[in-house]
């Protein structure tokens, strides 16, 4: 079939709007490494990349179809995926922001995220669409922030509970101030603000899988006392952690 003649000036953003992009999506299958996904308004996934579908363990791409996050992530990831879906339905962008995501196997992995709203014909928010790359080890030479890895890799480790912004820029060479400038920037957060919600997923994901007391869990996670776990937990989850734990223990 001969391909159509277009006149320099028709209308580029006409031409895209008739354009087929099946094969185009098709394309996204061949990414390693690069999860991809469209999501509905509500948050139910329309369309999934190869890549997504083995990080998930689905039997096929179409499995996705209909699901929520809810469905495919422990809820103490799938409340924050939820979160930044709604943010990105009200035109807010996600460029590049690297972040720490326990997925279905509860393992911690370093990914870059970008997330986009998606717009009907009368230019309403109505979708979102996502990529997320896996990042090389964060050890390794090839991890895309080595000044501010040591720093990343003390706010990950579980047993330390209690860091300081002067504490981590001192470990990487920085003074405070461009520490903090530099975490912003890549992270999308200040480096108090992403330790905590980091705790806090790891108080989340103890009420469900413990049977330990929330005192125990407000101790081992660094909160001063029960109370204090709940305000902070609340804040974030929008639940208290007695709550929580009845609600998802249920659902196990």
């Amino acid at each position: 079939m001969n391909a159509k003649r277009i006149d320099p000036t028709y209308d580029t953003a006409k031409l895209l709007s008739e354009l087929d992009l099946t094969d185009t999506l098709l394309l996204l299958d061949c990414l390693r490494e690069v999860q991809f996904w469209i999501k509905d308004f509500n948050g139910r996934y329309l369309r999934v990349n190869q890549t997504f579908q083995l990080d998930y363990s689905l039997a096929s791409m179409a499995e996705a179809n209909g699901k929520t996050d809810h469905d495919l992530s422990p809820p103490w990831i799938a409340e924050a995926f939820r979160a930044d879906d709604l943010l990105v339905l009200r035109g807010q962008r996600i460029i590049n922001r690297i972040e720490l995501i326990s997925g279905h196997d509860r393992m911690l992995r370093w990914y870059q995220t970008n997330k986009i709203p998606l717009k009907n014909h009368q230019g309403d928010f109505v979708a979102t669409a996502g990529i997320a790359t896996l990042l090389p080890d964060l050890k390794g030479p090839s991890f895309p922030l080595p000044r501010l890895a040591p720093a990343l890799e003390v706010m990950q480790d579980e047993t330390k509970t209690s860091v300081t912004n002067s504490g981590l820029a001192k470990l990487v060479g920085l003074s405070v101030s461009a520490f903090e400038r530099q975490f912003r920037l890549h992270l999308h957060t200040s480096p108090m603000q992403f330790h905590r919600k980091l705790r806090l997923a790891r108080a989340a994901a103890s009420l469900i899988q413990s049977q330990n007391s929330i005192a125990e869990i407000a101790q081992r996670f660094g909160f001063s006392d029960q109370a204090h776990l709940s305000r902070q937990f609340k804040d974030v989850y929008g639940s208290t952690p007695s709550c929580w734990r009845d609600k998802h223990a249920r659902s196990k």
